[in-house]
């Protein structure tokens, strides 16, 4: 009787895990060069770290939601010297948060972090703000000095029910 449970209980912690890697999602990515963005565009990460689940695109600077669940983003920047970054994360269309760094005769940084419930297919990214608001984003980048990332991981999925009848 006992092997019999132990052999179940095995079992059921091997298949949580399954289902735990199964949907495991996280990507990390950095900046290997300098960047100056005059316009409201995305800034496109180029050095991949990690991207379990395949949801960052590093042609687009884009996190495709491929899980429905509560997410972490986290973003860095660097201005380039006696320059200004001010950078935006928006959840699709919808503006989240922000970072801005300027100094005088010095290099300056800003980060930001949140915590959001996504769907399936949602994008999440981090755009730089129009020059119009009096600002260009200059961002410090260098094949071996990566100070500008964007990170995101899923904490826990979410699945909704949905009622029938």
């Amino acid at each position: 009787m006992s092997i019999m449970f132990l052999i179940t209980a095995v079992t059921l912690i091997a298949s949580a895990a399954f289902t735990q890697a199964d949907t495991a999602v996280a990507f990390s990515a950095g900046l290997t060069h300098n960047v100056n963005i005059s316009h409201a565009e995305n800034v496109v990460y180029d050095k991949v770290f990690t991207n379990i689940g395949g949801g960052y695109d590093n042609n687009t600077g884009i996190f495709n939601v491929p899980t429905s669940g509560i997410y972490v983003f986290q973003f860095h920047t660097l201005s380039r010297q006696d320059k200004s970054s001010w950078l935006e994360l928006y959840h699709n269309a919808y503006y989240i948060a922000s970072i801005y760094g300027h100094t005088v005769n010095d290099f300056a940084s800003g980060g930001n972090s949140v915590v959001l419930k996504l769907t399936k297919g949602d994008q999440v990214y981090v755009k730089a703000v129009d020059k119009s608001y009096g600002v260009d984003t200059n961002i410090y980048g260098r094949q071996n000095e990566i100070y500008s990332t964007f990170s995101g991981y899923m904490i826990a999925p979410v699945y909704e029910e949905i009622p029938v009848g």
